[in-house]
């Protein structure tokens, strides 16, 4: 039996990318799978999980939803955000833990930003002094 490629791809990683016996994703209109040989085509996937058969094991990629293309047998996820062999729980974990950590360096930048700020203030008013 020949195999498709599945690429999982997010805007910060490519979180899939093997060779695969079959895709099955959610729709809008329901379950779909993708086996080799299947026409072009491109849709809208759901929230949830993507199985990816390999062999006789499942693979489970939790996503935010996203696009999804087969074409040349390729199929090619583009998503938000995915996590490989989790579920969306933890994969909801992971950005919240993403958010708070991304948070906290704003706030650190932010907080830099202001000492700078104030330097370069004090800088200008101490030559607006000296030049006048």
């Amino acid at each position: 039996m020949s195999t498709l490629r599945l690429v999982v791809l997010t805007p910060l990683a490519t979180v899939f990318d093997d060779a695969v016996d079959s895709v099955i994703a959610p729709f809008a209109d329901g379950w779909y799978g993708v086996l080799p040989g299947h026409a072009p085509f491109h849709a809208r996937v759901l929230a949830g999980a993507v199985v990816a058969r390999v062999g006789d094991r499942d693979r489970l990629l939790a996503t935010l939803g996203g696009t999804l293309t087969v074409a040349d047998g390729v199929v090619t996820l583009l998503t938000g955000a995915a996590a490989l062999d989790r579920d969306m729980d933890a994969l909801e974990r992971e950005i919240s833990d993403e958010v708070k950590r991304l948070a906290a360096l704003e706030q650190e930048a932010e907080k830099h930003f202001n000492q700078v700020y104030r330097q370069l203030a004090r800088t200008f008013h101490a030559r607006r002094r000296r030049d006048a």
